[in-house]
């Protein structure tokens, strides 16, 4: 079968609600329509770790983004990014191409457009030279539908 060669990166929690704060999930476990969306593109999955959960564990309480952009958390962010940035380069280095980024909206740290981690995530693809194309958001709501022409952010 023929590889379609284009990598979506996401945003752990729309994969794995487990992750997220309490009161705050979404869904039972992966948020079915943004996996479905992302099935029918074509794209493969390069799932992120969740820099919340991996930094202060399960069992955190709800953190703003001025309480999270410390040097501390934005050192962590880095830290984990590294095995993502390597995995980036290598499917570029065999012709794979980066589709984009899918974040999550509001999020202190996964916004696309201000989140402490996607901000040190596009930093350090931009260190390397790789530009990420298109940014996508799973819109903050309780019964959240992905709809990528919607949720595009230019």
């Amino acid at each position: 079968m023929q590889r379609s060669k284009q990598i979506l990166i996401v945003s752990h929690c729309i994969l794995n609600q487990n992750t997220v704060i309490p009161d705050e999930a979404r869904a039972a476990g992966a948020v079915i329509s943004a996996v479905e969306w992302a099935m029918k593109q074509g794209y493969g999955l390069l799932q992120l770790p969740c820099p919340e959960f991996t930094f202060l564990g399960l069992d955190r309480p709800s953190m703003t983004y001025e309480q999270y952009n410390t040097p501390e958390y934005r050192k962590h962010c880095r830290e984990i990014l590294k095995p993502v940035l390597s995995q980036a380069e290598d499917y570029i280095k065999n012709g794979y191409e980066i589709a984009g980024i899918l974040g999550i909206q509001s999020s202190p740290s996964c916004d696309p457009t201000r989140g402490i981690f996607m901000e040190e995530l596009t930093e350090m693809f931009a260190e390397k030279g790789i530009k990420l194309k298109k940014l996508w958001y799973l819109p903050n709501t309780s019964e959240p539908v992905f709809d990528s022409e919607k949720h595009f952010v230019e």
